[in-house]
């Protein structure tokens, strides 16, 4: 028999609400944090997000296998989120400009998308429930540490460069989706959530999606300007 996957979640629901505040709320603590600790304490913090980081990730994984095993189709890492949460971490460890521009740019919007608008019929459990909202929490941090503590910054058309990653990756998920009959990247059919930025039918909503990434990207890009614009004209009054 076909294990149980959570019933009764609802968008906005109790639950939901206590993870979006949770969730924001970590994110701004970690910067907070990042800010009072000493240059010299700082790479121990790092080795301890790491640390958490794949330890969460574990934690999830050890939930899908209590579901139902593991599974090519369902469960390899190949969707937006896992290369913004893995690039992120990449770029905090080692401060790759060209990952910290992915995971800003692709990967807080993608994080904000799916704390805010999940698909509350697919969590096998508990765990999944609370490890979803954890890893895209960590997408969301990463790059502002970046920003933050690092003072990494955007380069000129470092949109193009993003966009280009993203629509070379379509090709070998693509193939994976192909011989697994996964739908990584949402591939093979949009994703089950109530969100206007995701709609048309196969495989035109993939086009949009594209398009609606680059002024996505484009509009995370001008925020960033705008407000290192902001911050220059505070620290000159």
């Amino acid at each position: 028999m076909q294990p149980q996957k959570l019933q009764g979640l609802e968008l906005f629901d109790v639950y939901h609400q206590v993870a979006i505040i949770l969730s924001f709320s970590f994110v701004i603590f970690l910067l907070l944090l990042s800010n009072q600790i000493k240059t010299d304490k700082r790479a121990i913090v790092i080795k301890y997000l790491i640390f958490f980081t794949f330890i969460q990730e574990i934690i999830d994984y050890f939930g899908r296998i209590q579901f139902n095993g593991l599974s090519l189709e369902k469960d390899l890492p190949l969707h937006l989120c896992h290369y913004g949460l893995f690039m992120g971490l990449f770029s905090l460890y080692k401060r790759n400009q060209f990952c910290f521009e992915f995971t800003f740019l692709i990967g807080i919007p993608s994080a904000l998308l799916a704390i805010v608008t999940p698909d509350m019929n697919d969590y096998n459990n508990w765990t999944n429930y609370v490890t979803f909202f954890i890893h895209h929490s960590l997408i969301i941090a990463f790059p502002l540490w970046n920003i933050f503590v690092d003072k990494l910054s955007l380069r000129k058309f470092s949109i193009f460069y993003s966009s280009f990653f993203c629509v070379i990756m379509i090709i070998p998920v693509g193939l994976v989706c192909w011989v697994t009959g996964g739908n990584y990247m949402y591939l093979r059919k949009a994703p089950a959530v109530n969100n206007p930025l995701l709609f048309g039918d196969w495989p035109f909503y993939i086009l949009n999606c594209i398009i609606i990434g680059f002024i996505l990207m484009s509009l995370s890009f001008s925020i960033y300007h705008l407000f290192l614009k902001f911050s220059k004209i505070i620290k000159k009054a």
